[in-house]
C-alpha cells in the first residue's frame, strides 16, 4: 500500500503514520480485539499520547492510520517527529516484544505549502499466536512453558521448532512466551515419530542462560506439557 501526499489530502488524511497488524499464523488481519498506542520522543523521554489526542482512523485495508502529526504552521528546518508505536493484542503477541518495548518511527514534518518528505510511514506488526490461540483442531499444538534454572518463569521467550530433515536447518512456527512463560506452539507440517527440536531463547539482555532447548516426537509428545529449561 503506497500512500503519497496527493492521494492523503485526495481521502482527507494528511501526512502521518499508518498501522497494520498482521496475524503471523494466518498471514492476514488480527483476529480479536486489539490496541494501538502512540508515544512520542518528549526530550528524550517516551510520552504517551491520549487517545482524545491525536486522530486515528482505519482505511479500507485494515491500516490504522494517525492522520496530522508533525503538522506545523511553518515546517522549514524542523527535525522529523520520533515517535514508538505499542500494541496489545487478545489472541496475539507482538513479536518486537522479544527485545523492545515497541517500534521506533520517524515521521517528517509539514506545513499547509509544503508536503512531508517521502512516503508516509507504514508500521507493520507480526502478532504471533498467543498461549490462548485458537488453533484448529486439525493443527497440532504443542503446550508447554519456559523456565530458568531456578525454576522461574521466563515470559517473552521466542520459543519454535526446527525442522529435521535434511539440509540446513529449517525454522518454521514460533511464538513469544506470556507472563507466565507459557506457550502454544503450532507443529504445521512436523513430520511423525521423529525426534524435533524445540527451542527457546531468553529476550535480551540475558540475565544467566540465554538459550534451552527440548526434543519431542508427534504425536506422543502432543498431550504432554513441555518444560523447557533456559540454561
Amino acid at each position: 500500500m503506497t500512500l503519497r501526499f496527493r492521494e492523503l489530502e485526495h481521502t482527507r488524511l494528511y501526512a502521518g503514520l499508518g498501522v497494520r497488524l498482521v496475524d503471523d499464523y494466518t498471514q492476514q488481519a488480527a483476529i480479536g480485539w486489539t490496541r494501538v498506542w502512540l508515544d512520542i520522543d518528549d526530550g528524550g523521554a517516551w510520552r504517551e499520547l491520549a487517545p482524545d489526542s491525536v486522530r486515528r482512523t482505519t482505511t479500507s485495508s485494515g491500516v490504522i492510520w494517525f492522520p496530522w502529526l508533525e503538522r506545523h504552521r511553518d515546517a522549514r528546518g524542523r527535525a522529523a517527529g520520533k515517535y514508538r508505536v505499542r500494541v496489545a493484542a487478545e489472541l496475539g503477541t507482538p513479536a518486537y516484544l522479544f527485545d523492545r518495548d515497541g517500534i521506533e518511527v520517524l515521521v517528517a514534518p509539514y506545513d499547509d505549502g509544503t508536503p512531508p518528505a517521502g512516503t508516509p510511514p507504514i508500521v507493520t506488526i507480526k502478532l504471533l499466536p498467543a498461549a490462548q490461540y485458537p488453533f484448529g483442531t486439525e493443527v497440532p499444538v504443542l503446550h508447554g512453558a519456559v523456565k530458568d534454572v531456578s525454576g522461574a518463569p521466563v515470559p517473552r521467550a521466542l520459543v519454535r521448532w526446527t525442522d529435521p530433515g535434511l539440509g540446513p536447518p529449517v525454522v518454521t512456527d514460533e511464538v513469544l512466551s506470556d507472563e507466565d512463560g507459557e506457550f502454544s506452539l503450532p507443529m504445521r507440517r512436523a513430520p511423525r515419530a521423529t525426534p524435533i527440536t524445540i527451542n527457546a531463547r531468553r529476550p535480551p539482555p540475558p540475565a544467566g542462560g540465554t538459550h534451552g532447548t527440548a526434543q519431542v516426537r508427534l504425536p506422543d509428545d502432543l498431550p504432554k506439557f513441555l518444560t523447557i529449561q533456559i540454561l
